[in-house]
This record gives structure tokens, sequence and C-alpha cells, in this order.
């Protein structure tokens, strides 16, 4: 007997696992190196994604670094998890909220190998799936990137 079974897909659950950080909480003398070590700590022992640690990490500074240089200053760091769906992956996201919501996050076009700035959004856009920024009230932008988090095969799946 050849008896279809009909998968019923399990609900998308919208809420994603959020955490974050405002500039009250994070070191005034050190902001991103505090935001930098938070984020790996976090991504390590309470999300298990120590394989994306290196470069989540990299792109937390690099856009902690803006915000403090050229944002008017770090206003805030939010990590979110984003469950995944039946045809897309789940997902990291990063955002990094400054002061200046004016001065618009643009990749530098200069090219000189000996020059010490101007590569952080290249290195961003390099290592995340995407980014991107919005401002969100009169006084804040927030600058985002985003991970797609390869799945891991489930118990007796290789």
């Amino acid at each position: 007997m050849n008896a279809q079974v009909t998968a019923i897909p399990a609900p998308f659950d919208a809420t994603p696992t959020r955490v974050g950080w405002d500039k009250s909480v994070l070191d005034p003398q050190r902001p991103v190196a505090e935001a930098r070590h938070r984020t790996r700590v976090w991504l390590q022992r309470h999300w298990n994604l120590g394989d994306l640690a290196d470069s989540v990490e990299l792109a937390v500074g690099e856009l902690c670094t803006n915000a403090v240089r050229h944002g008017g200053g770090l206003a805030g760091l939010e990590l979110i998890l984003g469950a995944g769906r039946q045809f897309a992956p789940p997902v990291l996201r990063v955002m990094v909220m400054d002061h200046a919501p004016d001065r618009l996050p643009e990749p530098s076009d200069r090219d000189g190998l000996l020059d010490e700035g101007g590569r952080g959004l290249h290195l961003v856009a390099a290592l995340s799936w995407r980014w991107g920024w919005h401002r969100t009230g009169c006084d804040e932008k927030q600058v985002w990137c985003t991970f797609a988090i390869t799945p891991r095969p489930g118990p007796g799946q290789g």
C-alpha cells in the first residue's frame, strides 16, 4: 500500500532571539573592543556559532569604529538570530547604532595600498551576506549586516 504522507510544515517562529548593549554598558574608554568581545562571547557561549565568531567580530569592530569616528559616537549594538524557514536559511543580523543620521555610510573609493583607512565597509561587504543602513529617528541611524548561518546536520544525519 502506497499511502502518501503529506508533511505539515512547522509554523515559522517570527520572534527572533535578540541581544544588545547600549552605550551605557559599554566601556566608555574602549567601546569598540568591548563590543567585539561581547559579540564573540555571545556567539560562542550562548548561540554555539563559534564558526562565525571571527567574521562577525571583525564586522562588529568595523561598524563600531565607524560609529565612533564618523557617526557621533556608538549608541548601541544589537545581534538578532533569526530562525530559518523552508527556503531561507537562519541568519544573524548585526546592527550598530550611532548619533549621526545625516552622515551616510559609503564605502571608500580610494584604492591606495598604503592608505590606513577607508576599507571598513568593503570588509563588511566581503564578510557578510548583505549590509545596509537606515535612520531610526531624528537623532540616530543604524548600520547593519547579515550573515547566513549554515545549518548543521541533526542527530543521525551524517
